[in-house]
């Protein structure tokens, strides 16, 4: 790269370059004299190298996209998951109508009940 005039060829100039190298077949480069085989060979390296990178930077944007959004709802399904036996302990003092809390009460006595408000675990 360092034989190669960067300064006689513009930016466009380079992209072309690219581009008829890429559409070209290899005994054409081969055949081409050798300051515009150089330029070519290099305008097409460097062509792929940056089409790599972007590339590689849409698969990272995908990627972050997709992971930081799954933690989270990780995180949060970890979270419900942890206050799951504190559910069941209230469903479970709901199920006995309180009878801990109520027991002194005659109005919250199982018996007192009618039977369709009985829970099924009682009947």
């Amino acid at each position: 790269m360092g034989r190669l005039r960067r300064h006689r060829v513009l930016l466009p100039g380079v992209s072309v370059l690219a581009r008829y190298a890429l559409g070209s077949k290899a005994p054409l480069l081969e055949r081409a004299q050798e300051p515009k085989r150089t330029a070519m060979l290099t305008a097409v390296m460097r062509h792929l190298e940056a089409k790599a990178i972007d590339e590689a930077l849409d698969v990272f944007q995908v990627l972050m996209a997709t992971r930081l959004p799954n933690t989270a709802k990780r995180k949060t399904a970890k979270e419900r998951l942890s206050t799951l036996p504190q559910l069941q302990k209230a469903s479970r003092h709901r199920a006995l109508g309180g009878a801990g809390a109520r027991a002194g009460c005659p109005r919250h006595a199982p018996s007192a009940w009618p039977p369709w408000s009985i829970p099924a675990t009682r009947r």
